[in-house]
Order: C-alpha cells, then structure tokens, then sequence
C-alpha cells in the first residue's frame, strides 16, 4: 500500500480544543482515486470518548444551555459563514477522502454551510404550547434540550450532513459530539476547528474518529449521550440498537434505500432518462437515495431502454479533480469489490448487461477504485440485484404492464427512503404518491432534498425525521408544566 510523505493527521476536536495525540494508534486513510494512503485518522478509545462526552456535559450546563437562542444563532451563522469562507479547502479535503467528483464535493460543503445558515436563523424561534385550563390553573409544554447528543455520519454527504445534525442540536441548546466516518474523516475534523474559530465555546461541537467497533460503540453505549441520530446501513443500525438499548437511548435512523423509479406512458424521457441515471451515478452510485430500481411500461420499454443505453455508455469516468470527469472513484477497493461481486451475482441470476458491469482500470485509473456505470436488464424482482442495496454505480431497468403491478413490485422492497414518479398524468401520480411506501416521494424531479424538507425513511429505511422543523422536535424533549394558582382549595385528608 503506497504512501504519500508528509500525510495530515486528524484527532479530537473537545473541550480541549483541537487535539492530535503524539501516542495511541492511528488508522491508515486511503485516497480512492490514486489508491495511496494520504492521512491518518486517531483511534479515539472508550476512555478519549468519555472524557469528550463528559466535558461536553459540562459545558451544556454552565455555558451553552443559558446562553440566549438569539446568541446562539449568531454564533452557528458565524461558523456556516466560515465554512462558506474555506470551500475550497473542504472542498480538497472532501475530494482526496471520499473519491468524489470535486464539484460533488462543493456541493455538500455549500450544503453544510446552507443547513446551518437555515437553522441559525431559528434559534429564537423554537415554541411550545399552552392548554386551555381552568381560570386559576395554567399549563404549558415546553421544548428542551437533551444535553449532550451525538451523531454518527456515512463517508457519503458528511460535510452536508453535519451540518443538517449539528445545526438543530446547537440551536435547540444541545452539545454535539459527531462521530466522523471512519473511512472519511478529514472535513469533519476541519469544519469542528472552524467552529472554534467561529467562537462557539470548545466542547459545544465535538469530533471524534475511529473505527465503529471501538469509537462507534463507545459512544453509542455512552450513558450521558441523551440522543442520537444514525445515517448508515440497515446492518450497522442493528448493532446501534443494541449497543444503545442499556440506556434506553433515544434514537432517529436514517438507513439505506433501494428506490423505485416509475416512468409512467406520458413521461418526458429527454428530461427523465439523464435525471434518473444521475441519480444513480451521482458519487459513484453511493447515495441511499439512488434511483436503482426503474420501472418502465411496456409502451417505452424498447425505446427508455435504447435511450438508457447511450447515455451510461456515454458517461466519462475519471479522476476526480479533472473537469472533464462525470464520475468518480468508489471509497475503497473492498467496495469495489463487493458491487463487481453483486453484478456478476446478477448476472448468474438471469440479469443481462446493457452497459458498464467491471472496473474501470485503463491507465492512472487502475491504481484507483473505479466502476463503470452499469445498467442490468432482464431483472426479476427476485433478483439480488433488485433487493440489495448496492451503494456502486448499478441501475436496473424492470418491465411493467400496468399501475397496481408497479405499484405492489416498487413496494415489495424492504427499504422505503425515496421514490421517483415520471410522468404528467396527475390521477396516476396522485395514486402512486399516496401508496408508494417511501418516507419521500419525488415527482419530476430527484434528490430534492432541502433544509425545509424533513428527511427519513419507512420500514428498513429507518424511523424519525431529520430537517425542517421536525429535526427542531427531534433534537428537544417535551416537558408538560401544570400550575395551579388557587390559594383557597380543599385539601386532602381534611388538610388545613
């Protein structure tokens, strides 16, 4: 495994500021489009875990909880602005961890700053409610912060989705203590030092890395973390639960999907073929809301499928900082591995290949992790390919004869995050959005996510839902107040 010299390293982020130990054992972190080992991550311990945690409790309860939402919302804006300021560097950073194209990676660094700028904005504005009671009783509910919660980030997204957990912890007056992807933790550990330089007191945004088994667990069997909210695959979640079930925990998940694409007769296919293969290529294919499963009539099925053809066949995969590059590496050479294992799989299933289906490894590209993108027909609903989430650069194009058929198939799957409906025949759309089984359902359009939107899944997708509002209800608890203002009441037992 080549090296690079000179390879940054990353650690803590506490009450202690921004700390890299001289001692303890670092993981290797891999650049996916060269192959080469470009930074090393601190393995945080069970010990470094609760010496953050507690410290964080601390500060929640001497500074960050009384601190007025008013200056707490400056101080979160002050820190988007910051992130907004360095983009570029989170933006290299983002590239050089995860393989992504580097304008993908501007994306989700604009999108972190984008979330934080919206939740600023309604820190003075978290409410509760009163009941109407009688004259001389008052009663009200009131929001309140857990404390100390935790999130735990894919290496997908991360630097958006800090930003979409962090944002609504802080201001609701909760301390953050993220756990970074272990694989990609380079811009969350930057984006927590420039919350430090945005003057949000040490111990209010918290990092740490390291493996799941050691850090994850720590933090998630954590009996002072009050919260957390998971975005990962439905088989890490499993371990979530449990580590958390000693402490009741609460817990949001936000897991993996296995999306259904409807193309309906009236579908405009010169804007629906290259949105729904974006969707499916966008980072490598390694999103959870991935169109992978599209169903196409039989009145386009011939024509949907030449169409498909070209375009995948067309898309240019190369290193991810060249312009010229439509797609770019997968995280690592075990991933590669697993979706070049799940295609052939298909294919001894009775799959066909349309386009793509093996590595992409001419010249400087096989010292990376690139897959073409890839397009099966000949699908059954059975098939591995149509049930397995597999986070790569893998479409399948499914046959259907009429709307309650697709309707049943596209629910058949055991994820329910999103779903996309092509096409202009409003009774048909309406039917299919109110019965699809997902927590999204994006009609015209995909990957339509957005501060305001809340985001989650159903069934193996997960529960709870971040953004917008309900992400204000999900990072607070609610507290019933019940005030009896009488000073001439009976009382029991013949009580004067």
């Amino acid at each position: 495994m080549a090296t690079v010299a000179h390879m940054p390293r990353v650690g803590i982020v506490g009450a202690r500021g921004s700390v890299v130990p001289d001692s303890g054992e670092y993981i290797p972190i891999e650049n996916p489009a060269t192959g080469q080992v470009w930074a090393e991550a601190f393995e945080s311990s069970a010990g470094h875990v609760d010496e953050v945690v507690t410290t964080a409790g601390q500060v929640f309860r001497e500074t960050w909880r009384d601190m007025a939402p008013d200056e707490r919302g400056r101080l979160v804006r002050r820190w988007a602005e910051l992130i907004a300021e360095r983009r570029d560097e989170l933006a290299d950073l983002e590239t050089d961890d995860v393989g992504h194209l580097r304008r993908e990676a501007l994306g989700d660094v604009d999108g972190g700053a984008r979330w934080l700028t919206y939740y600023a904005g309604m820190a003075d504005k978290i409410e509760g409610r009163s009941f109407a009671q009688y004259p001389d009783r008052v009663a009200y509910q009131a929001r309140e912060p857990y404390g100390v919660v935790a999130g735990v980030n894919p290496f997908n997204g991360n630097p958006m989705m800090f930003g979409w957990k962090a944002g609504p912890a802080l201001i609701a007056g909760n301390c953050f203590v993220l756990k970074a992807p272990e694989v990609a933790p380079l811009s969350s550990f930057r984006m927590a030092e420039l919350a430090l330089e945005a003057g949000i007191p040490p111990g209010v945004v918290n990092v740490v890395t390291g493996r799941g088994e050691v850090t994850g667990r720590a933090l998630t069997e954590h009996p002072e973390i009050g919260m957390l909210v998971f975005t990962g695959s439905p088989e890490a979640s499993r371990a979530v639960i449990a580590q958390s079930a000693a402490t009741i925990t609460p817990l949001s998940l936000e897991l993996g999907g296995k999306s259904a694409v409807i193309l309906l007769e009236d579908a405009d296919l010169d804007t629906a073929i290259p949105s729904i293969l974006h969707s499916n290529f966008v980072k490598s294919g390694q999103s959870c809301a991935a169109g992978s499963r599209i169903f196409v009539p039989d009145a386009l099925y011939d024509e949907a499928v030449g169409r498909i053809e070209l375009l995948a066949r067309s898309i240019r995969v190369g290193p991810p900082r060249d312009p010229a590059s439509q797609m770019g590496a997968l995280i690592s050479h075990r991933q590669l591995e697993r979706v070049d294992s799940i295609v052939t799989s298909a294919v001894g299933q009775g799959a066909t290949r349309l386009a793509g289906g093996y590595r992409a490894d001419e010249g400087a590209l096989g010292e990376g992790y690139f897959y073409r993108p890839t397009v099966l027909i000949d699908v059954t609903d059975d098939n591995i390919v149509a049930s397995t989430e597999v986070f790569g650069p893998v479409a399948s194009v499914l046959r259907y004869s009429d709307i309650d058929e697709v309707l049943a198939r596209a629910n058949g799957a055991r994820m329910g995050l999103t779903a996309q409906i092509w096409g202009n025949d409003a009774r048909a759309i309406q039917y299919l959005a109110r019965n699809l089984e997902a927590g999204t359902v994006w009609v015209n359009t995909y990957r339509a996510i957005h501060p305001t939107i809340p985001f989650g899944g159903m069934k193996e997708s997960g529960y709870g839902r971040e953004n917008g509002f309900d992400a204000i209800d999900l990072y607070t608890r609610s507290k019933a107040v019940v005030w009896d203002l009488n000073e001439e009441r009976t009382l029991p037992y013949g009580a004067r």
